[in-house]
Order: structure tokens, then sequence, then C-alpha cells
């Protein structure tokens, strides 16, 4: 398989897999652990949803996994982290910070160095 697309699906991956936390997260905060409120629990759209699309993204990863090799695909999955931080961000009033910052560019120059 061609690197260049490799890199193309795990980015679309990431923010896949992203996403899928932002809405484990979601549905983690309305979660009751009391076996009273366990059909509420069952009922969490956003717990269901999370583990939906991160179990799509799993299975993007594992399919890439068939063809690639694993010293390429495992460390682009790290770029699920900087799609995470800007959701964070974004959809939960999270704070950016210096670190967060330095973290992403961090990321960001491992994944080239690991796809040159």
């Amino acid at each position: 398989m061609n690197k260049l697309l490799v890199i193309l699906i795990m980015i679309f991956n990431g923010a896949l897999g992203a996403f899928g936390s932002l809405y484990l997260k979601k549905g983690a905060n309305k979660l009751e652990l009391k076996l009273s409120k366990l059909y509420k629990n069952i009922h969490n759209t956003n717990l269901i949803f999370g583990v939906l699309i991160y179990g799509i993204a799993a299975s993007i990863s594992i399919v890439l996994l068939m063809y690639n090799d694993l010293s390429l695909i495992y460390p682009l999955t790290s770029i699920t982290y900087i799609f995470t931080i800007f959701l964070s961000v974004k959809f939960l009033n999270e704070k950016m910070n210096k670190y967060k910052w330095l973290a992403i560019i961090l990321i960001i120059a491992g994944n080239v160095l690991i796809t040159i």
C-alpha cells in the first residue's frame, strides 16, 4: 500500500479515534455506578457512540496492520492525541497551555521522523 495513502488514512483514523474518546468522556460524565441505574447506563447514547467510533478506528488500524509495518502504523496512532487535545479544548472547555503545544510539536516531529 502506498505510504502517503497509509499516512492519510491514519490521520483520518486519528480524528475518528479522538471523536470516539470525546464521546466516551461525555458518556462517562453521565455514567452512574449504581445497580439501580443500570438501565439508564445501557441507554447512554454518548457512551455507545463513543465505543462504536473507537471500535471503527481500531478496526481500520487492524486492517492497515495487515498490509503495513507495525513500526509505521503504531507510532502514527499518536496523531489521535493531537486531535484529542483540540477537541477537548473546543467541546469540553479544557485549557490549552505551553506544555500541550510542546507535546503537539514533538508528536508531529516524531511522526515526520518515523515516516521518512
